[in-house]
């Protein structure tokens, strides 16, 4: 494939990722949020693309970025992969509480699932991708894996039984993999 066919292929992938994030607007009930979140998931994959551009070509030297920049907008993507769950449950109306439970509690489980679920996904990328080499290792990675992919729904199942509320929710879990796993590559500086 030619140079410019390939960064056509590229750059039509990146609007089309983008477009399929910004649509977690649409959780917030107000049209104006698809645009915002459009935009803040094109400043977070500008400035990912940013650092990760080391590639050569033809030999020739790129600038190094700082490592400590990149360790700390992994952070800041981890922070952001950590709060985003409470975000949405608590500024959205894609999930409704009971009215009964109160607002710490709300807080609590939500963030000791989210800690746990993405736990459980950087610890099958460790186990698949860092220690892979034994058959074990990317049985257990998988493993976890599962687990993790099933925490969403069970949870949501036990809220709300509709298609819309369960698939919205991993689509939510699919945007909080996405800022873990890039800010864990940032700050262990794995690309």
């Amino acid at each position: 494939m030619s140079d410019l066919g390939y960064k056509i292929k590229q750059i039509l992938s990146l609007i089309v990722f983008v477009a399929v994030l910004s649509l977690l607007g649409m959780i917030s009930g107000r049209p104006i949020m698809i645009l915002a979140y459009g935009v803040f998931f094109l400043v977070v994959v500008a400035i990912m693309f940013y650092l990760t551009n080391k590639r050569q070509r033809h030999f020739e030297k790129v600038k190094e970025s700082s490592p400590v920049f990149k360790k700390v907008f992994g952070i800041i993507l981890v922070l952001l992969s950590l709060i985003t769950p409470m975000v949405i449950i608590f500024k959205t109306n894609l999930v409704n509480l009971p009215e009964s439970s109160p607002i710490g509690t709300a807080i609590a489980i939500v963030g000791a699932v989210s800690i746990v679920f993405i736990a459980l996904t950087l610890a099958a990328v460790y186990f698949i991708n860092m220690r892979g080499k034994q058959v074990s290792n990317r049985v257990i990675g998988y493993i976890l894996y599962v687990i993790a992919a099933m925490i969403p729904g069970l949870l949501m199942s036990r809220i709300e039984k509709t298609t819309i509320g369960i698939g919205s929710v991993y689509y939510v879990a699919l945007i909080v993999l996405i800022l873990a796993y890039s800010g864990f590559g940032l700050i262990t500086n794995r690309e």
